[in-house]
């Protein structure tokens, strides 16, 4: 039970980390992030709508929160569900732009999620469990 406990906390962290400097390097380089944007749009057949091209140079920033949630700790089952809401969609938008690649590698990001999301009965290292307990006593 221990062992699953650290586990589940090393893979939140590392996960939240991985996201912050991902996201961190995107805003470094912002406008090589928006010419990138601009040819999956081009390329894109489903996903051709106005407020989904106005929404997508937030994907940074909203990365960065997302990771620095679960560093914290704060409010995990939320930010994973909206972290598995982001990567689904990213995940289908860069297939719809025929990059399988990324695609792929946005679905195991949604696929991570789901899994810290449904196991979360083993989030005992983190501010949500220590402030649910109590709120309990």
């Amino acid at each position: 039970m221990k062992f699953r406990v650290y586990l589940y906390t090393a893979v939140r962290i590392l996960f939240g980390a991985f996201l912050v400097l991902h996201s961190t390097y995107n805003v470094i380089i912002y406008s090589e992030f928006l010419k990138e944007i601009d040819t999956y749009f081009l390329k894109s057949t489903v996903f051709k709508y106005d407020l989904i091209e106005a929404l997508a140079p937030l994907v940074p920033f909203e990365e960065f929160i997302i990771g620095m949630f679960l560093i914290l700790g704060y409010y995990t089952k939320e930010v994973l569900i909206s972290g598995s809401i982001l990567f689904l969609f990213l995940s289908l938008f860069l297939l719809d732009a025929n990059s399988t690649e990324l695609s792929m590698i946005h679905l195991s990001f949604f696929i991570l999620t789901l899994i810290l999301w449904k196991k979360d009965n083993y989030n005992l290292k983190s501010v949500d469990y220590a402030r649910h307990v109590d709120l309990i006593i």
